[in-house]
């Protein structure tokens, strides 16, 4: 089962809780009403790619055994990270235009060996 972890309201909500200082939760100093900026998870996802790439080079050269499969167990790791930036970053961005990197359909996000 799915559940909605993070949820955006409108400012002129009235459903609004009341915070212990009498204001509503959304009025507070540090409340948010508004969705994240997307640089930070744009940051994300190519610091995950960058990681991606190493891990890719070392899998390349490192030969069979333990080393390896820890190797690759982080790199399946990644490709999961990677997964779910690129989508958080599509869902806050749907108004704004996507990279022509991600926004190719057959851009490979990982490849064995």
């Amino acid at each position: 089962m799915m559940q909605k972890i993070v949820e955006f309201r409108d400012a002129a909500s009235s459903s609004r809780r009341v915070g212990p200082s009498g204001q509503r939760a959304g009025d507070m100093p540090g409340g948010r009403s508004t969705p994240p900026s997307i640089e930070p998870i744009w940051a994300v996802v190519d610091s995950l790619s960058r990681t991606l790439e190493c891990i890719k080079t070392m899998c390349a050269t490192e030969p069979h055994g333990p080393i390896r499969d820890k190797l690759e167990i982080e790199r399946t790791n990644l490709v999961i990270g990677l997964f779910v930036a690129r989508i958080a970053a599509m869902r806050v961005s749907s108004s704004e235009p996507m990279p022509e990197a991600l926004s190719e359909p057959n851009a490979p996000i990982a490849r064995r060996g």
